[in-house]
């Protein structure tokens, strides 16, 4: 062929970088409209965790001033913060200006709210002043958050812009990209060393993690064998294996290019630590990693708590861990397979006595429910056995089971953050006490999240107030877009409430609340949930005992 029906190669090197620039700031450009969405999502929530947090000032329902004042700067601070920060991204300085002047007229209602319920007597003492401040405020806060819909509409309208012109822009680029990569392999046709250059790039990516750039599980294989067959010298070969904790939560709650973003910071700092003890760093899979390096007793404690640190982050509402196991080789283990197996046996013991740590923060929780109100320790007991027998019932593997059992137990720990007059009210609530009431799986979500061992629960109290409809809180979640778990709460949670007395009416016969349940199925809750639970009550009477 003539060198003419060929693109020259610093034309076709134009086009491939002018390819990768645009694909590049295309995706920059999206992930910026991701993050500004996200942004607000966070802001909306504070403003929710702001209107409450006075209130929990009161030291006579069980609140602590200084905890509410921190909370309240903490609140306020975060929300200018986040106002400030967006008069970088295209926001009208206006619309902006509006958020803070409401952010400056809340701050005195606040402030009054905190000082009444610090005050000799708390919030009780106040009579009629207290409504009509909490009036005020919810109009403040539902200025502030006209706001902060308007910004977020114009982010939205700003993702979908983005979206657009990545589609495009990413067509072009790919078609850019296909002339850059046909004048390439025409080239390498006709040239040897070009195709011989390719097959060693590839055998170097086969022992390669495409996500962590951490060499692979091949590559362990490989290692292991070429470290055994050295000279053993005064040290000895060390195998760690590590899993993540509150990854999945991580992963579910951000969405998967940000749990890949995680993967990648978290590979990098294992990669630095193992490079300073002259080891080396794998990813096997998932959010599993291992580490090989020669050590002796000596050193290898400072060796793996450096590395344990290095796979742990934390944020807002999350923190990631995780659980390690060691093998020596050739003391305890000679061939890769027993060092891997003795490895991740010690691992998953050690994932187990983290475990015993989970009992001990849901105990301390439940310390704090029973301390308001020795009704809701009762009542959470109650659903949580009676949604392990349920989920039991629907197939759900061992493990989901005590998930869930566990996020029964913790599904009103939200409530120890709503004012104690409004729980016992003696009767129908009104709109603005519901809306502490609809709060309260949101505050429960964010305070189990604070320990990674619970977070795998976070999800399950979040939505176990949802309705199969839409019409549930906080998020209007419909069908299977709420969790089984939650699905499952949510009518234990029903029953149990049925079934016993309260301060605004007493409790119905179990036959009258299982009709309630089947009447309301496939609207408030999942029918087949609904009819497992029956099947479970008319084959089992003593697990509905405790409620007659």
């Amino acid at each position: 062929m003539s060198r003419s029906r060929f693109l020259p190669p610093v034309v076709v090197l134009i086009l491939t970088i002018g390819a990768i620039a645009s694909i590049w700031l295309l995706a920059e450009r999206a992930d910026s409209s991701r993050r500004a969405q996200l942004q607000i999502s966070s802001l909306k929530l504070t403003v929710s965790d702001l209107q409450n947090a006075p209130f929990a000032a009161d030291p006579l329902t069980g609140g602590s001033s200084i905890t509410a004042r921190a909370r309240i700067a903490a609140d306020e601070g975060l929300i200018s913060r986040g106002l400030t920060g967006r008069s970088q991204n295209g926001v009208a300085p206006s619309l902006l200006a509006a958020g803070r002047a409401d952010l400056v007229r809340i701050e005195p209602v606040i402030t009054t709210i905190y000082q009444i319920a610090t005050h000799a007597g708390g919030l009780g003492a106040a009579g009629a002043r207290v409504p009509k401040l909490n009036g005020v405020l919810l109009v403040r806060l539902g200025a502030l958050r006209s706001v902060l819909g308007q910004i977020s509409r114009t982010d939205a309208a700003d993702a979908v812009r983005a979206r657009t012109q990545g589609t495009f822009g990413a067509a072009g680029a790919m078609l850019l990209l296909l002339v850059a990569f046909a004048y390439f392999y025409f080239r390498s046709v006709t040239a040897r060393g070009v195709v011989e250059r390719l097959a060693r790039e590839k055998g170097v990516e086969a022992r390669t993690d495409a996500l962590t750039s951490l060499r692979n599980r091949r590559a362990l294989a490989s290692d292991f064998a070429s470290a055994v067959a050295e000279p053993p010298g005064d040290s000895e070969l060390l195998l760690i294996m590590f899993d993540l904790d509150g990854f999945k939560q991580y992963n579910d709650t951000f969405g998967h290019l940000a749990g890949d973003s995680l993967l990648h910071r978290l590979g990098g700092r294992l990669a630095a630590v193992c490079e300073a003890h002259s080891g080396s760093a794998y990813r096997t899979g998932g959010d599993e990693f291992c580490v090989l390096v020669r050590s002796s007793p000596e050193t290898a404690e400072q060796l793996l708590d450096d590395t344990a640190a290095a796979l742990q982050a934390s944020g807002e509402g999350w923190r990631i861990g995780c659980s390690q196991g060691a093998a020596w080789i050739p003391s305890e283990a000679t061939s890769e397979s027993e060092a891997l197996k003795l490895a991740d046996e010690r691992m998953y013991a050690h994932k187990a006595s983290r475990s015993s740590a989970s009992r001990q923060v849901t105990d301390a929780l439940l310390q704090v429910i029973t301390e308001q109100d020795a009704r809701l320790d009762d009542h959470v007991e109650r659903v949580s056995h009676l949604a392990g027998a349920l989920a039991l019932a629907l197939g759900q593997p061992t493990h989901e089971i005590q998930r869930i059992c566990l996020a029964a137990t913790l599904h009103d720990i939200g409530k120890t953050a709503i004012p104690a007059g409004i729980l016992d009210k003696p009767g129908p609530l009104d709109d603005q006490e519901w809306k502490f009431i609809r709060s309260h799986p949101i505050s429960g979500g964010r305070i189990v999240s604070a320990a990674p061992a619970l977070a795998s629960t976070a999800e399950l109290i979040h939505s176990s107030h949802e309705r199969i409809d839409g019409r549930g809180y906080p998020d209007g979640l419909t069908g299977s877009d709420i969790p089984l778990g939650a699905r499952i709460i949510a009518v234990c949670d029903a029953f149990d409430a049925m079934t016993s007395d309260r301060s605004y009416r007493p409790a119905i016969s179990v036959e009258a609340a299982l009709s309630e349940l089947k009447c309301h199925a496939g609207t408030q809750f999942d029918a087949a949930v609904v009819e497992a639970f029956c099947q479970q009550v008319a084959l089992h009477p003593r697990l509905a005992a405790s409620h007659t």
